[in-house]
């Protein structure tokens, strides 16, 4: 059994989620996290919110 099985187990058994907390963090920086830093730095920049019609700025 690999170390993730037996993580994933021993999880389970605990019933704790970590397992799938992990997962849904590591999916968050490989996805929206770019997009919520780019409007982040629109804000300091520009003490705003974005609209549709600004251009966020690139990371």
């Amino acid at each position: 059994m690999s170390r993730r099985a037996v993580w994933e187990a021993d999880d389970a058994k605990a019933g704790q989620g970590v397992a799938s907390a992990a997962e849904d963090c590591a999916a968050y920086l490989d996805g929206e996290l770019a997009a919520h830093l780019r409007t982040c730095l629109f804000w300091l920049e520009e003490r705003r919110s974005p609209t549709e019609a600004d251009r966020l700025p690139h990371l």
